[in-house]
């Protein structure tokens, strides 16, 4: 069970997700991803992909959400009471320095949001066989409330004024996660020599009885897509 009475938490969940199931994803993705992300269709889509992230086209898939489904209970209780996982998905495979997001929170993106969610954690998954080799995260230890964030190059939102007094970083195994608060400070770091190259998920998560009406999100528990207004789905429309 994840704690509610901080929204700073760090937790390296190991073996979270089954690793076969997680290749069999990823080998869908390295198939998928020069088609889907040539589909560019808008200026946001646009931007996404200048920031390392994916197009609509990519990110609206449903294998994306197979580490998922049946879902064992003793998944589903690690991550307790945060069950619902927002959709889309956000993909990420970084290539380049301007890839790398500046210091923030991700509190400070969901206040770009026309809709907003009171609180959110974020479930990191990288999807490169040996993470600890690729690009990562590295966090600021410690408590801290809502900070300032600013726009920086083509990120909406980051910590400019930043003096964290203690740094954390974790060394990840295929199948691990990183899950956190969204008042966690991190960042995007390079390989340990120096490289930038990583494919990875961000899936974020709501405690249902915080979720928005009318809008999609998949439940673990039933393992399935899911609104307030108690209807079920196979994948949103």
């Amino acid at each position: 069970m994840l704690p509610t009475d901080t929204r700073c938490f760090i937790s390296h969940e190991k073996g979270l997700l089954d690793p076969g199931v997680l290749g069999s994803v990823r080998e869908h993705f390295l198939r998928e991803e020069e088609v889907r992300q040539s589909q560019v269709l808008d200026e946001n889509d646009a931007l996404r992909v200048s920031m390392g992230a994916s197009t609509s086209a990519f990110r609206f898939d449903p294998r994306w959400y197979d580490p998922w489904r049946n879902a064992p209970a003793e998944l589903v209780e690690r991550l307790r009471p945060f069950t619902w996982l927002l959709f889309p998905v956000q993909i990420r495979h970084i290539r380049a320095g301007d890839h790398l997001v500046p210091w923030h929170q991700d509190a400070g993106y969901v206040r770009l949001m026309s809709r907003k969610h009171a609180r959110l954690i974020t479930c990191f998954v990288p999807l490169e066989p040996d993470p600890r080799q690729c690009a990562s995260l590295e966090f600021a230890e410690g408590e801290y409330g809502e900070l300032d964030h600013a726009a920086f190059g083509n990120h909406g939102a980051a910590i400019l004024d930043r003096d964290f007094a203690g740094l954390r970083r974790f060394e990840l195994s295929f199948g691990d996660a990183l899950v956190f608060g969204d008042l966690a400070p991190h960042q995007t770091i390079p390989a340990p020599d120096g490289t930038i190259d990583r494919r990875s998920f961000e899936y974020r998560f709501v405690i249902p009885a915080e979720a928005l009406p009318d809008k999609d999100y998949f439940d673990i528990e039933k393992g399935c897509f899911v609104r307030t207004d108690g209807s079920q789905r196979e994948f949103p429309e």
